[in-house]
């Protein structure tokens, strides 16, 4: 009797297995629209807009086009040997050094960006406000 019960076992597998190899290439009807939970959106990564007051100080010009800035402010994070390289100016600002007005065409200096832009990328310093 224990032997038939094995046979029956076998054949309930074997039976299963043909009918999911019957049905492998029938399409199912589709279920019911299961609604997903939204995602959450990354959050922008903080970027200075000059609404704060960051502690900035110059403690070396390596080249006449570089130099190298200590930032540390709350909302975008500290750059202990961050480098600043000179430009002109895109657009008009503030010197975070001085807290001249700058005007758009002036030579200033900014912060370097390799790849991603650094959460301090607006600021400036204004060449002329630099020893050196």
């Amino acid at each position: 009797m224990a032997e038939c019960i094995r046979i029956e076992e076998r054949a309930d597998v074997w039976r299963g297995t043909v009918a999911a190899i019957r049905n492998f290439g029938v399409r199912r009807e589709p279920e019911a629209a299961v609604p997903r939970p939204a995602r959450r959106r990354a959050r922008p990564a903080a970027r200075w807009d000059g609404g704060s007051e960051p502690t900035v100080r110059v403690l070396d010009k390596p080249t006449a086009q570089t130099l190298t800035v200590s930032w540390c402010d709350a909302r975008t994070g500290h750059y202990g040997y961050q480098t600043w390289r000179v430009n002109i100016a895109r657009r008009s600002g503030t010197c975070v050094l001085t807290g001249r007005t700058i005007a758009a065409g002036e030579m200033v200096y900014c912060p370097r960006a390799n790849g991603t832009p650094p959460g301090n990328a607006g600021a400036m310093i204004v060449a002329s406000g630099v020893e050196g």
